[in-house]
């Protein structure tokens, strides 16, 4: 392989592919970064973990020869960032050896054999009776609004990834971590064929990072039978699917209600953080949340103090005390867009629904605490 590149746009692939390069593995071609060069002029990179691949589409390159090789992914990153000029030269020799040039650097690498980096089968990826395309910056997000409620406990596998999931037209996408659920929708054009995946928490974090942000920017994904695959301009992410039997979500939501509340979203999140900063490390606070006369009030205790805070609402139905994980209120609060927020409630333990006063495409559900005896 012999080519030359441009320095800046190497160095930015490098770290988009980087995102999937394994941390910890007993297989050394995982902490790898394969470089593939091609006659018509293109670079492409590529990282994978076994379960969460990312490409980079090209570099444009000056080819004289084509080839590949694999690099080790943290120190070739760290080479070009080092490198002097604003091209860079890369040749190999048959002993897998990557001598990187630019101004009047010299740098050589050892590699490896580029048949050792799994490769996904380009068949197993064209293979598929239908593409799906949304705004990037809408699945952006999506993501953004639901990924907090993504297990982290591994013996619930299948809840440590979120579900995708298309019906009558309509993309939902849900988390569920047992004590919360979050969940958004987006229309898709008529005629939309419905599909059903569970998608690694992982890979969408890494998905919602490398995203564009631009309004007219589009994504395209697909299902096979046991990876998802979202395409964007410049990269491609391919991901493992979660098996399993996700919890039936639609069966919980109730939007029946025998107190509701509509509150100012900023009002009622800066309560909630101010009453957790007497949290005593990560321990986790009891928070009471008081509803009656068009008040809420929030009054919590530690050992380091006690708090009481108040916001203004307007309230339907009884007066109720109930009491909340804090973090679980927040962390909904925050990815809400509109300014005010409206609570329902049933019981002390039933699940408390939240979502933005204008906004029909999201919602939380939030498991209350028992209440002290």
């Amino acid at each position: 392989m012999n080519l030359i590149c441009d320095k800046q746009q190497l160095q930015e692939a490098l770290i988009l592919v980087s995102r999937a390069v394994a941390m910890r593995t007993t297989m050394p071609i995982l902490e790898c970064v394969l470089l593939t060069a091609y006659e018509n002029g293109v670079l492409t990179l590529s990282a994978c973990d076994k379960d969460l691949t990312i490409d980079v589409a090209e570099v444009p390159a000056q080819v004289d020869e084509p080839g590949s090789i694999a690099l080790d992914a943290k120190l070739f990153t760290e080479v070009v960032r080092k490198l002097s000029g604003e091209a860079v030269a890369i040749e190999t020799d048959e002993k897998n050896n990557a001598i990187c040039k630019s101004g009047r650097s010299r740098l050589q690498i050892a590699g490896q054999p580029a048949d050792e980096f799994p490769v996904i089968p380009e068949n197993e990826l064209n293979n598929v009776t239908h593409r799906y395309t949304v705004k990037s910056n809408v699945l952006k997000d999506m993501i953004r609004q639901t990924i907090f409620s993504v297990a982290v406990d591994q013996s619930k596998l299948i809840l440590t990834g979120e579900l995708m999931e298309i019906t009558n037209n309509v993309l939902q996408m849900v988390a569920i971590d047992m004590f919360r659920i979050s969940y958004r929708m987006e229309t898709l054009p008529e005629g939309t064929p419905d599909a059903k995946a569970v998608v690694p928490g992982k890979a969408l974090s890494e998905l919602s990072r490398i995203l564009p942000s631009e309004e007219e920017e589009e994504v395209s994904f697909f299902f096979t039978e046991n990876r998802a695959v979202f395409e964007a301009s410049g990269f491609r992410l391919v991901s493992s699917l979660l098996v399993g039997d996700f919890i039936r979500y639609d069966q919980i939501h109730n939007e029946d209600f025998t107190t509701m509340v509509i509150v100012d979203r900023a009002a009622l999140l800066g309560a909630f953080e101010r009453a957790v900063l007497l949290a005593v490390e990560n321990r986790m606070l009891p928070i009471k949340m008081d509803i009656q006369d068009d008040d809420l009030t929030i009054t919590a205790q530690s050992d380091r103090g006690q708090v009481e805070d108040g916001v203004p609402c307007q309230t339907e139905g009884k007066d109720l005390t109930i009491y909340f994980n804090p973090k679980y209120f927040i962390e909904a609060l925050r990815v809400i867009d509109e300014e005010q927020v409206v609570l329902k409630f049933n019981t002390v333990l039933s699940p408390c629904t939240i979502k933005g006063m204008d906004a029909a495409g999201h919602k939380y559900l939030v498991v209350p605490l028992r209440p002290p005896s």
